[in-house]
C-alpha cells in the first residue's frame, strides 16, 4: 500500500512539472553564457523569454514564469539591446509595462512581480519621456509599487533621481533617499547596485570617505556567480565612480 501511495505521489509531482518552465530556468541560470563583458548573448536571452512565455499557459507555472519573464524583459533591455537603440528599448519596455500591470493585478501579493513591474515601468518611462511620464503619474506609480513591495532600493533611487517640482512632483526627498538606500544596503550588502547608488549619494553629500569605502567594499566582493553580467556592469560603474570620488578628494 505504501509503495502504491509513493508511486502516486511521484506521478503527481511529475504531472505538475512544466518542461517549458524548466527550460526557461535552464537559460535563466545560463544567461551569462557567451556574454562579452557586460553584454549578453541575444540568442540565449530569446530562448529564455520564449520558454517563459510558453510556460505562462500552464496555470500551475504561471506565477513563477511571470516573475522570470519580467526579469528577462529587464535583462534584455539592459544587457542585450544597445543603450542608444531607443525604438527597440521602448518597444520592449512597453510590452513589459503592459505585462507587468496584468501580472501585478493577477498576483498582487507577489512582491517579486511588484518590484519587477516597478523596475520595468521606470525603464519604460526613461524611453517614453521622463517629463511626460511624470505628468501621467508614472513616477508616483513607481513610488507606490516600490513601497508596496518594500523594495527600499527602488524607492530610495526614485527619491534620489527624481527632481522636486512644485505641484507636479512634490514628494521626492533626498533625506528619504538616504533612509531607504541605507535600509536596502543593510538588507542586502551583496547587491552592488545598492552600494553604487548609496556611494553616489554620499558623493553628492560631499561625504567622500564614506563614498570611497562603499565603493571599495563593493569592488572587493567580486562578481556573483548568479549575476555575472549584471555585476560586471555594476563594477564598471563603481570603478568610474571611484575615479570621480578620488578627484574630489584631491
Amino acid at each position: 500500500m505504501f509503495r502504491i501511495l509513493l508511486f502516486l505521489l511521484l506521478l503527481g509531482s511529475i504531472s505538475f512539472a512544466n518542461k517549458d518552465l524548466d527550460e526557461g530556468e535552464y537559460w535563466f541560470k545560463n544567461r551569462a553564457r557567451n556574454s562579452k563583458n557586460d553584454h549578453a548573448d541575444s540568442l540565449i536571452v530569446e530562448k529564455m523569454i520564449d520558454a517563459y512565455k510558453r510556460a505562462l499557459k500552464d496555470s500551475a507555472a504561471e506565477e513563477k514564469a511571470a516573475e522570470r519573464l519580467l526579469y528577462a524583459y529587464y535583462f534584455k533591455g539592459c544587457y542585450v539591446i544597445d543603450y542608444h537603440n531607443h525604438e527597440a528599448r521602448l518597444k520592449l519596455f512597453d510590452e513589459s509595462k503592459s505585462f507587468g500591470e496584468a501580472m501585478h493585478a493577477k498576483f498582487p501579493n507577489n512582491t517579486e512581480i511588484t518590484s519587477l513591474y516597478a523596475q520595468n515601468l521606470s525603464l519604460w518611462s526613461s524611453e517614453y519621456g521622463p517629463l511626460q511620464a511624470v505628468k501621467e503619474g508614472v513616477a508616483r506609480k513607481i513610488r507606490d509599487l516600490s513601497t508596496e513591495a518594500k523594495n527600499w532600493q527602488f524607492l530610495g533611487r526614485a527619491h534620489q533621481l527624481l527632481p522636486y517640482i512644485p505641484i507636479l512632483l512634490n514628494w521626492p526627498d533626498k533625506d528619504l533617499a538616504d533612509k531607504f538606500l541605507t535600509l536596502a544596503h543593510k538588507k542586502d550588502p551583496a547587491d552592488l547596485n545598492t552600494s553604487l547608488f548609496l556611494a553616489e549619494l554620499r558623493l553628492d553629500q560631499n561625504r567622500y570617505e564614506e563614498a570611497l569605502k562603499l565603493v571599495e567594499d563593493a569592488l572587493s566582493r567580486g562578481v556573483r556567480s548568479n549575476y555575472t553580467v549584471e555585476d560586471k556592469r555594476s563594477r564598471w560603474k563603481l570603478k568610474d565612480l571611484k575615479k570621480r570620488i578620488r578627484e574630489k578628494m584631491q
